[in-house]
């Protein structure tokens, strides 16, 4: 398959995690999984058990309620450096519980969600306005002073038309945050293939800090902040992830599943852009 970023099919073989074949493109140096082309990727990796059956995904989604309202408050005082509080757009909200955060604060705004079990929470549960679509696929006709993809752009199959479509959709000098993985981080070098990130079909890209300003700096975006970010997890998601990644591992059980526990490391970052 060419490069999601840059077409290229000079490639160079990296490493293989559980079958599938991980890929670095010689030409802009771009890291991606060789898998996800089928038409059905979506609805086969993140259906309704994306969401509750644990793996690469969530044990519980719906118990992360607080833990993700408080995130997109974070994320909506990093927003308040650069902007008041406009229209926004959340891309792969799920139930909506960033996108309330978000309101809370003072913005306005839709989520956008391809997992109909779990938006239909939010538009039941929260009044939410949340979409059914993916953001390839949204409508062009509305506009956003700011759109956010958070833990998102590692799961886009076509990164590059998504990153024009936020692009199209942003109001001029309007903001885009996104929050990802650091395949640059000393975490991520260090663990190399065991790196908890490298978890296809799920997670298909892999950006570093810098990679990521390359790709959006031609597509007019300019970086206005960013860094090292704090992130707190339940300890359900813990151990489902830990057991995905590793198997069978002894006192794994004695974690509480409704505690939290601050995700201290250096391979998770933010950055907020602006469409010039």
């Amino acid at each position: 398959m060419p490069c999601p970023l840059c077409r290229s099919r000079i490639q160079a073989f990296v490493f293989e995690v559980p079958g599938i074949d991980i890929l670095d493109c010689e030409e802009c140096g771009h890291r991606f999984a060789e898998a996800g082309g089928e038409e059905a990727h979506i609805e086969r990796v993140y259906g309704d058990h994306y969401f509750t059956e644990g793996g690469a995904g969530y044990a519980d989604y719906l118990s992360e309620e607080l833990l993700l309202t408080k995130r997109g408050g974070f994320y909506a005082g990093k927003l308040a450096r650069h902007s008041e509080p406009g229209r926004i757009l959340d891309v792969g909200c799920a139930a909506g519980f960033t996108l309330k955060g978000f309101q809370n604060a003072g913005w306005n705004g839709i989520g956008i969600e391809p997992n109909e079990m779990i938006g239909s929470y939010g538009r039941v549960q929260l009044g939410l306005d949340i979409r059914r679509s993916t953001l390839e696929a949204f409508g062009d006709a509305e506009r956003f002073s700011a759109i956010a993809m958070i833990q998102v752009v590692a799961h886009f199959r076509e990164p590059m038309l998504a990153f024009e479509k936020a692009r199209d959709l942003l109001m001029d000098r309007g903001l885009l945050l996104i929050e990802t993985w650091d395949r640059g981080s000393i975490v991520a070098k260090t663990l190399g293939k065991h790196w908890h990130e490298y978890s296809p079909p799920s997670v298909l890209q892999w950006f570093s800090s810098e990679g990521l300003d390359k790709c959006l700096s031609p597509l007019g975006f300019e970086r206005l902040s960013g860094g090292r970010t704090l992130k707190w997890i339940s300890g359900d998601h813990i151990k489902s992830l830990l057991k995905y990644r590793l198997g069978r591992m002894p006192g794994l059980g004695l974690i509480p599943d409704r505690i939290r526990l601050p995700y201290i490391s250096d391979d998770l970052f933010y950055a907020i852009y602006r469409k010039q």
